[in-house]
């Protein structure tokens, strides 16, 4: 699942690099920022006892 999401975060980034400006770019930065802190969230809980 992580490894899925960090795909979708690098296609975030894709889409932020692609639009230039405006809500494209900022939908696409907020969406690598999700993805990234998702990714932090499963690896806190798989560690968590």
């Amino acid at each position: 699942m992580g490894a899925v999401t960090a795909v979708m975060a690098i296609g975030g980034l894709f889409v932020a690099a692609n639009a230039g400006h405006g809500v494209p770019y900022y939908g696409g930065l907020f969406f690598f920022l999700f993805a990234v802190l998702f990714v932090f969230h499963l690896i806190r809980v798989s560690f968590d006892d």
